[in-house]
């Protein structure tokens, strides 16, 4: 079998693989300032109303269907030279509508960039996972989460700037990922294989993916649901000014950080404990931005579950994490993240289809929440039949 064997890591090796995975937020948030002006620019296209949201979502599908074969190949080709391989040509193809004119040439290049975010998000992860245990593992962990978080700011007000100068200018930034690949390449040393051997799929630790991997999906649509329907339901209670819009999304968003560092102090706790409340959280949440008596209440509610998704998330990753062996790490975490992109993709027909139901948005949140709040009773339920066990 492969071991992990003594390779130093610390704190600049935990920042080198601490940045590339802002490429996915990179890959989606970048754009979403210019899509109008993308409409404009190919309006003699036809279908070209379903062809930029394409290009804008593309990359989270891919995200989905590959981190699979990402953590295949990681697990048997190498973690390290992979990654740094698919950091070069996520820039190259990230940077390609620069000089592009044709939009069917460009969804060929947002296809590959997506391609290289599984690569990058799955490995990084795995590196991690590598390189770090215990508490150090989980605190860079929930880092992830919340440098992701503030990197989403970031880049919705780098994309806008930049959006000033024509629809292509946004593209020019995907070239950060270049010196972040250097700054791996110096610093992040992989683990030596004992042996070249890798085990089939079998090996990896099936019910405990299952679980993991379904728990990430429902996350992932409570979370998504947050961060996108906040500034289409502010309108509602009388908030229509794009920038005041930004500004309480904003806000709202800044919730994922704060909970993701809350994560650090309460890492150590029963992962049955942390989801159990971290998902009731979710669910106060959502009742809270329902029954919300004006904007400012709805935003605090809002902030209150985007703190729930930076507890929950990390807490999610530390438990996939926690029962993969080395040789099989890649294709475990790979699983995971496509379970998240998944989740993110659901979210989007999800909503939808309860606020046809209900009758609107803001009444889908009541189911949302208590839908939330059965998957935290049965958490807290197996937690304490486990306790309650003669075992």
């Amino acid at each position: 079998m492969m071991m992990e064997q003594g390779v130093k890591a610390g704190f600049a090796q935990g920042l080198a693989l601490l940045l590339p995975p802002t490429s996915a937020v990179m890959g989606i948030l970048l754009l979403v300032p210019v899509a109008p002006q993308m409409m404009q620019a190919f309006a003699d296209v036809p279908g070209v109303e379903f062809l930029v949201p394409i290009l804008l979502t593309l990359p989270g599908l891919c995200i989905a269907l590959f981190s699979p074969v990402a953590g295949l190949l990681g697990d048997r080709l190498g973690r390290r030279r992979l990654l740094i391989g698919a950091m070069l040509v996520y820039g190259l193809a990230g940077m390609a509508p620069v000089i592009l004119s044709d939009i069917h040439q460009i969804l060929i290049s947002r296809a590959l960039v997506g391609i290289c975010e599984a690569l990058i998000m799955t490995l990084c992860t795995t590196l991690v996972g590598d390189l770090f245990s215990g508490r150090a593992r989980e605190r860079w962990l929930a880092s992830q989460t919340a440098v992701a978080s503030v990197s989403a700011l970031l880049f919705l007000a780098l994309g806008g700037l930049l959006g000033r100068q024509g629809w292509q200018a946004p593209f020019l930034i995907y070239g950060l990922i270049w010196p972040m690949a250097l700054g791996v390449f110096l610093l992040v040393r992989e683990p030596p294989r004992v042996q070249r051997q890798v085990p089939g799929w079998s090996a990896l630790p099936g019910r405990h993916v299952a679980l993991t991997s379904v728990t990430t999906i429902l996350a992932a649509i409570l979370f998504y649901t947050i961060q996108i329907n906040v500034s289409t339901v502010l309108p509602d209670f009388g908030v229509t000014d794009p920038a005041r819009i930004g500004l309480f999304s904003a806000l709202a968003s800044i919730g994922t950080p704060v909970g993701s560092l809350i994560f650090w102090t309460v890492a150590r706790r029963d992962v049955r404990l942390l989801l159990g409340l971290e998902f009731a959280l979710m669910a106060a949440a959502f009742i809270a931005m329902a029954h919300a008596p004006d904007a400012t209440w709805f935003v605090a509610g809002a902030f209150v579950g985007q703190m729930a998704a930076g507890l929950l998330l990390p807490t999610l990753l530390t438990w996939a994490m926690s029962t993969l062996a080395f040789e099989v790490r890649g294709r475990g975490m790979g699983l995971w993240q496509s379970s998240f992109a998944i989740g993110q993709f659901m979210s989007a027909l999800v909503v939808p289809a309860l606020a046809a139901a209900t009758g609107g948005t803001i009444n889908a949140f009541p189911v949302i929440a208590t839908c939330s709040l059965l998957v935290g009773l049965l958490s807290l339920l197996l937690l304490f039949r486990s306790r309650w066990s003669p075992a």
